[in-house]
């Protein structure tokens, strides 16, 4: 426009046809000019909209391709600044969360997250193997209704009612009996905001099984010891009291506080046995062994006390010797244990077999007895340290428990034979 002025000015007066002429050509000149500034200014602002829809879609490496050293090329670096930071950022938070969700896959311990709702929002594996639950099935359930435990259930509301860590022994009955520690805790979120509990369950079922064997296994030794010590002081005082002049008296009283004295023996190596097993003081000396030799010597050895019962002692041993790499004193321990154990619990004029049965990689000893055998449901547990399966009748027969803990330590190593009791 402002050329046409000039151009106007220019022009003689009165002519109007050049006048109209000089004002197109100044509106189109102008038109162009406009259009031209308008589409250096707009081409950039349309490069920008497109980088930064890519941005919100979550792609972190759109860039804004725009190089000129003026306030658009300056605002074009910065976007491409943010975006790098976004990307950097996005990136920590996803390597964050994958570690995250590796420690709560690979936990023991169960772990499972309330929202500020009451929801269940979080379970992982070990939660839900404990629980017998499934993340998918109670997922934005209460949690009350998704555990169905009173005592967990009322943990995790005194939490969100007192907002301080709470901690509990609770008891499972489902999917299986079992004792559990959980210690929940409150989680804040944005601005101190209360924004869940999250509460970690411990296994003690295992700890306090042991804890209740602990004390059942000293009551009983207590006793085995008490026994034998009872015996002897009885017995020598009846001595001292005079008996001790009768020959005849005093000749089976000795013999009495002798063989209490070898069982008081026995019982105290035991127990220095098992104090070296429990702090791995005991160390296996492996050597090249025939296996057939040391049975034989076990049965020439328990033969006079099995005949004394009256019980039929067998052996199906190999004709050719059978070498292992074992201890001598280990193996014949846990030998002497199960076939001691099926001299006990055979009744009189039962049969007792010893088999020893060599394989490609590993050797098993079988002892086999006519006796009273094992319950089913004690199965599981004949190899648990001082399990008795009947308190009262091991008692009577002289059992302490020792002989459970000997074979579980003797045959986990998989390069001595494999000793098995039918």
């Amino acid at each position: 426009m402002f050329l046409g002025l000039v151009f106007y000015r220019s022009l003689p007066y009165g002519n109007t046809e050049q006048i109209l002429a000089a004002l197109f050509f100044a509106i189109v000149i102008s038109t162009a000019l406009v259009l031209l500034l308008v589409q250096v200014i707009t081409r950039p602002l349309g490069e920008f909209a497109r980088v930064v829809r890519q941005l919100a879609q979550g792609n972190w490496n759109a860039r804004v391709k725009y190089r000129n050293q003026d306030e658009l090329g300056e605002v074009a670096r910065s976007l491409n600044d943010f975006s790098d930071k976004i990307r950097e950022t996005v990136s920590a938070l996803e390597e964050s969360k994958a570690r995250l969700e590796a420690i709560l896959v690979n936990m023991e311990s169960g772990v499972l997250l309330v929202n500020s709702s009451g929801q269940v929002v979080l379970v992982n594996p070990a939660a839900e193997e404990t629980l017998g639950i499934l993340l998918r099935d109670i997922l934005g359930k209460s949690q009350v209704e998704a555990l169905q435990n009173y005592s967990l259930s009322s943990l995790i509301s005194m939490v969100f009612s007192e907002w301080q860590i709470q901690s509990a022994e609770i008891s499972l009955f489902y999917p299986e009996e079992r004792i559990l520690e959980a210690t929940a805790a409150p989680v804040l979120g944005e601005g101190e905001k209360r924004s869940g509990v999250v509460v970690v369950l411990y296994d003690l079922t295992r700890i306090r099984r042991l804890e209740r064997v602990r004390a059942e296994f000293v009551a009983n030794v207590s006793h085995e010891l008490k026994t034998p010590v009872t015996s002897i002081k009885g017995f020598a005082e009846t001595l001292l009291d005079g008996a001790l002049y009768n020959h005849r008296s005093a000749e089976e009283f000795v013999n009495i506080i002798n063989e209490e004295a070898d069982r008081l023996s026995r019982l105290v190596n035991d127990l220095l046995e098992l104090s070296r097993i429990e702090f791995r003081d005991v160390e296996p000396q492996l050597i090249p062994l025939d296996l057939t030799s040391e049975i034989k010597k076990i049965i020439d050895l328990l033969e006079p006390r099995f005949r004394k019962k009256r019980l039929s002692l067998k052996a199906e041993l190999p004709k050719q010797p059978v070498i292992v790499q074992a201890d001598s004193d280990m193996i014949r321990q846990s030998l002497e244990n199960l076939m001691d154990n099926s001299l006990k619990y055979t009744p009189e004029g039962g049969q007792v077999m010893i088999s020893l049965l060599p394989g490609q990689e590993e050797v098993v000893v079988v002892v086999k007895d006519s006796g009273i055998g094992i319950p089913a449901e004690d199965l599981s547990r004949v190899f648990e340290r001082f399990y008795r399966v009947d308190k009262t009748r091991s008692r009577k027969l002289g059992g302490n428990g020792f002989g459970a803990g000997h074979c579980q330590t003797h045959c986990q190593c998989p390069r001595w034979p494999r000793l098995g009791r039918e």
